[in-house]
């Protein structure tokens, strides 16, 4: 099975229910979604726009930790 492809449109929430693993980028982005109310509507590309975080940075990093499953 592949892994899932992160995209800008996607909920914070999706990301982490597809993907546990990318905790570790959001956090290393100072992004501490897990417990955030915000995550469960916040796209990726709205959360990485409000904490002065390039998007395209964050999704790619997203998607290498879920490609690795790490």
């Amino acid at each position: 099975m592949s892994p899932v492809r992160i995209t800008e449109q996607m909920t914070i929430l999706e990301v982490l229910k597809a993907a546990p693993q990318t905790r570790k980028v959001f956090d290393r982005y100072k992004m501490r979604c897990k417990g955030c109310k915000g995550a469960v509507a916040e796209t990726v590309a709205a959360g990485a726009r409000n904490h002065g975080i390039d998007s395209k940075a964050l999704v790619r990093d997203l998607n290498e930790a879920a490609k690795a499953g790490r």
